[in-house]
């Protein structure tokens, strides 16, 4: 899927196709008159066209998370683009708000400019996974769309407040959802940490937000000089990052002639295709790679065929004693579901959706992703 897919361009929510045309003339200073259930009917009338849609999103994305086998993964996050893409498109010609009300059109702005937001990622997402964006680029853009979906969170959170103050209207049970409920997506997708700011959920305390990023209630009151604990929903708080620094490895004791037979081997099979349930050169699955080269490296030592059970297999290591030819693991979601070859200075080797390639464990995906390792060689 290309970017040249997405079909909804970026347009103020005040010029969606139709509006003019299906909504009665009002002038001014007569809607500003009107009752107040007439904006009482907008937001609501608003939260009950979206929420549903956002609800579909969240389910669909805790669906990908469980999804263990990456080409299937990518596949349910290129269907979900098209439901995006599908809404939008059906956003433009059906939902007319009353234009007068600027309030409830700012409301929508963000919301349909945040389902865009996630549209574009979904689509860099799957450029990253099939090599077409580097990993630097996509570290920048992960970022910009934490950035992006927190401000429009914010925004959103705030003009809704204003809003309920300013008209004195009730809302709903769909709009509390989008109120209460985090908009912000969670792809189980390569990602960076939230980097500076967070934006306080309904039942946020000080100490969870302290304890989420390794801080102290203290620390965390000094940073934002609060002068209580009391939490307002909406209210971006300064945090420090979640430690991104790469453990810093334990001096290489000597490499052992089957550990350096592991790695040259492995490293002849770069470039070698992906196959799903591939044991060959002629296509490797992840698992299928690593079996395949322990076996033939030289050393002959069998393992398990399977990412779980290679999990099982071997010795704990921890990461700052990584010798070459141990063998690291990934989760997507929450299951252990990539294993790759360590080599040496942070670098493994693995079969990614584009062949056998090597990787730094120092990028953000792989660091946030990182599972554990085995020592199958003594």
């Amino acid at each position: 899927m290309k970017k040249e897919k997405l079909l909804v361009p970026f347009i103020a929510a005040s010029v969606l196709v139709g509006a003019s045309v299906t909504t009665p003339f009002f002038s001014h200073s007569a809607y500003a008159a009107s009752s107040v259930s007439i904006y009482q009917k907008d937001v609501n009338s608003l939260a009950d066209y979206y929420a549903p849609f956002y609800k579909t999103v969240e389910k669909k994305l805790k669906e990908i998370e469980g999804i263990k086998d990456d080409e299937k993964a990518l596949a349910a996050y290129d269907q979900l683009a098209d439901q995006i893409d599908q809404f939008l498109t059906k956003t433009d010609k059906n939902y007319a708000m009353n234009h007068l009300n600027s309030e409830a059109d700012q409301l929508q702005g963000y919301l349909y400019d945040s389902l865009i937001a996630l549209y574009n990622y979904i689509v860099d997402l799957e450029d990253y996974a099939y090599g077409d964006v580097s990993d630097a680029e996509f570290n920048k853009i992960s970022a910009n769309f934490e950035k992006e979906i927190n401000a429009y969170n914010t925004q959103f959170q705030q003009k809704a407040k204003s809003y309920k103050t300013k008209r004195k209207v009730t809302f709903n049970a769909n709009m509390s959802y989008l109120l209460d409920e985090d908009i912000q997506p969670s792809p189980t997708a390569p990602s960076t940490p939230a980097d500076s700011t967070y934006t306080v959920k309904k039942g946020d305390t000080l100490t969870a937000v302290a304890k989420k990023y390794g801080m102290t209630v203290a620390e965390l009151k000094k940073l934002n000089n609060l002068k209580t604990d009391a939490l307002k929903v909406g209210q971006v708080l300064k945090v420090k990052s979640a430690s991104t620094s790469s453990p810093t490895p334990a001096p290489q004791t000597s490499v052992s002639v089957k550990q350096q037979q592991i790695v040259s081997y492995a490293k002849t099979l770069i470039g070698k295709p992906y196959k799903y349930g591939g044991t060959t050169p002629k296509g490797f699955d992840v698992s299928g790679y690593t079996q395949y080269v322990y076996k033939n490296a030289g050393s002959n030592i069998s393992i398990p065929r399977t990412v779980a059970d290679q999990y099982k297999s071997g010795t704990d290591v921890k990461q700052n004693s990584l010798q070459a030819g141990d063998l690291v693991f990934f989760k997507n979601g929450k299951s252990v579901s990539v294993v790759g070859i360590y080599l040496d200075k942070q670098e493994f080797i693995y079969v990614s959706s584009k062949g056998v390639k090597t990787q730094s464990l120092s990028t953000a995906y792989w660091k946030n992703s990182y599972a554990g390792a085995k020592r199958i060689i003594k």
